[in-house]
Order: structure tokens, then C-alpha cells, then sequence
């Protein structure tokens, strides 16, 4: 009879597991770039683009984008929503339907993008929507706004942006505000090399230990 938790079946099936599990954890589902609390929301404006600057404190995958949803009950338009680089560029949009067609999580509703788009460690981008009549758009400063960063990213101070305009354009302009929180954004991590050895070590060893009971 074998006593060692290790050597025997069920303890390389609980190991695998084990390892499983922690490579699962690695390998988590997309989390918003930001969470607020008691932000101020304006309702009417003229057309306009509102976003901010933010940083990649580490390698992530950007998969959806998101606008705010006031009441939760819908939008009342179709948003528009990019990732700029600071050049001015748009490699990363898409656009929010109306009404209530976008998944809504917590208060934001997205659009999962056609391709994941992958953020650099230390890169800068604006992320920004076009507001508009109806659906409006928030703005903060912290304090009194509660600000929660996602870690994959930084947010510095006095960085809204915004560009009055029809339609989605990279936001130019500061007025001092923190944050504009309207448009949201969904990462998760780049999984380090680590994880993968996790992954498949454990798959393994259930193979492994599968192999033996069926010999």
C-alpha cells in the first residue's frame, strides 16, 4: 500500500488539480479598466468626444469597449468608443448599440471587439467615446469621486480629454477634470510563461495517473 500523498493516484490527481486551478486563476476573464463611485453626470451637451489618458502598468488584452448606462434601461443612441494611441491613431473601436443590445455589466454596456487588441507594458493611449443628447456623459475628480484602477493600468491626474464634434475623434483638449468616466474598456492579463508549464504539467500528470489505472 503507498502512503505517499504525492506518489500515489489521488495525490497526483489533487496535484494536478492544484495546478489546474492556479493556472486557471492565471488565465482570468476580462475586467473592467475602472470602477467609480459618486461621479457627476451631465446630461445634455453638444455632440462631443470625452475620454482620458491612461497607462499599461503591464501586458494585457484589450477585448471590449464599453459607454456608460445612466439608469441601466438602455441607450438611448449608439455610441462609438476608441482606444487611441497618442499619435492620434485608432487601432482598437466599436460601437455600443442602443437600447439595451449591449451586455450590461455593472454599469457599463459594451461591444466585444472583432480581435483582441494587445496593450504593452509602459504604453500610453487615450480611451474615448462620442456622447451625445439623452445618454449624456460623466465626469469626476478624486476626491470626492472614488476612483478603483484596474492594476493592469494607471490613471494620472487631470486626465480627461475631450473634442466637441459629430462623431468619435481623438480628444485634444483638458479642462482639469480627473477622469471623464464615461467610456470603459475590458482587459485581462497576458499570461505569463509560468502558466502555460502549470497548465500543462497538470494535464499531464491526470493523463499520467489515467494511463496507469486503465494499464
Amino acid at each position: 500500500m503507498k502512503y505517499s500523498f504525492i506518489a500515489g493516484s489521488k495525490g497526483r490527481i489533487v496535484l494536478a488539480l492544484v495546478m489546474l486551478c492556479s493556472a486557471s486563476s492565471a488565465l482570468a476573464i476580462d475586467t473592467p479598466a475602472y470602477s467609480v463611485m459618486n461621479s457627476d453626470f451631465f446630461g445634455f451637451d453638444s455632440p462631443v468626444t470625452v475620454g482620458f489618458k491612461s497607462t499599461a502598468e503591464s501586458a494585457s488584452n484589450l477585448t471590449a469597449l464599453d459607454y456608460h448606462d445612466e439608469d441601466l434601461d438602455g441607450l438611448f443612441n449608439a455610441h462609438d468608443v476608441g482606444r487611441y494611441d497618442l499619435s492620434g491613431t485608432l487601432p482598437a473601436t466599436a460601437t455600443v448599440p442602443d437600447g439595451a443590445a449591449g451586455d450590461l455589466i455593472g454599469e457599463y454596456r459594451y461591444a466585444t471587439l472583432g480581435s483582441v487588441y494587445a496593450l504593452a507594458a509602459g504604453t500610453q493611449s487615450v480611451l474615448a467615446d462620442h456622447a451625445s443628447a439623452g445618454d449624456g456623459y460623466r465626469y469626476s475628480n478624486a476626491p470626492p469621486t472614488t476612483l478603483t484602477v484596474n492594476p493592469m493600468i494607471s490613471i494620472g491626474d487631470n486626465a480627461s480629454l475631450y473634442s466637441y464634434g459629430p462623431m468619435l475623434v481623438f480628444p485634444a483638449a483638458s479642462i482639469g477634470y480627473d477622469l471623464y468616466a464615461t467610456p470603459n474598456m475590458r482587459l485581462y492579463p497576458v499570461p505569463e510563461p509560468e502558466t502555460y508549464a502549470l497548465l500543462l504539467v497538470g494535464l499531464g500528470l491526470i493523463g499520467f495517473t489515467l494511463s496507469n489505472k486503465k494499464a
